[in-house]
């Protein structure tokens, strides 16, 4: 599939002049088909995010599910000034020639929004485990959700709404940007992965079951290191 026959111009102009709030977060939902190759997309597309002025908050690997199903082997929140420079990446030559079908080599599915959060990511950023609540917007329940989870130890660093989908591509393809499933994400630090599993009992699963109408999926991912994000003949470099 080669994006250059595939870019939806008529989509994309309306969403670079769409009054999306900024900065605008891109919440990447990521299933791998091969993670080693993602790591050399990684090297590929870094330049760019520099250039454009993103700024990566977070990467994890997923670690367990305590509700609904998984939505990633990795999460990521990359956040860009505004929708123009996410587009000033997107459909740069070298990206559509060279970073992205090395995209298309490692992925298997891929979910990914507009979205837009008041928090800084610098919370964030330091965290290692991170219990990441996926649920349908609603009134009262991230209030909710932070009452149950902070009171067994947990922290709210980050959370997240779905502002716009992102459409380039004509055709539907389960490695393009595919809108989240889930409109908000609310993202809560814990000090450990041991710390976590037993803060979160049947009774805190029913309490935010609750608070988000049943429908809600809850996972524990980890942090990954600089090491563990290059490809593995780069990651030997490192100390």
């Amino acid at each position: 599939m080669k994006l250059t026959k595939q870019i939806d111009v008529d989509a994309v102009r309306r969403l670079y002049r769409a009054d999306i709030p900024a900065p605008v977060d891109v919440l990447n939902l990521i299933r791998f088909k091969d993670d080693e190759a993602y790591r050399w997309y990684g090297v590929l597309v870094m330049p760019l995010l520099k250039t454009v002025g993103a700024r990566v908050g977070w990467f994890g690997g997923h670690t367990i599910s305590f509700a609904g199903e998984p939505q990633a082997d990795e999460l990521g929140v990359v956040r860009y000034p505004n929708q123009r420079r996410f587009f000033a990446l997107a459909l740069n030559p070298y990206y559509v020639l060279v970073a992205n079908p090395q995209r298309l080599k490692a992925v298997r599915a891929f979910q990914a929004s507009f979205t837009h959060s008041s928090d800084t990511l610098d919370a964030l950023s330091s965290s290692k485990w991170v219990l990441v609540v996926h649920h349908h917007p609603g009134r009262g329940v991230i209030g909710a959700l932070q009452k149950s989870i902070e009171q067994t130890g947990g922290r709210l660093v980050y959370q997240s709404a779905e502002t716009s989908p992102i459409v380039i591509a004509k055709k539907h393809h389960p490695a393009n940007t595919n809108p989240l499933v889930y409109k908000n994400t609310a993202l809560f630090r814990y000090e450990s992965q041991e710390r976590c599993e037993d803060a979160i009992t049947p009774g805190i699963l029913n309490q935010l079951k609750e608070a988000t109408g049943d429908d809600v999926s809850v996972q524990l991912y980890r942090r990954l290191t600089r090491r563990e994000m290059l490809p593995s003949a780069f990651a030997k470099l490192i100390n």
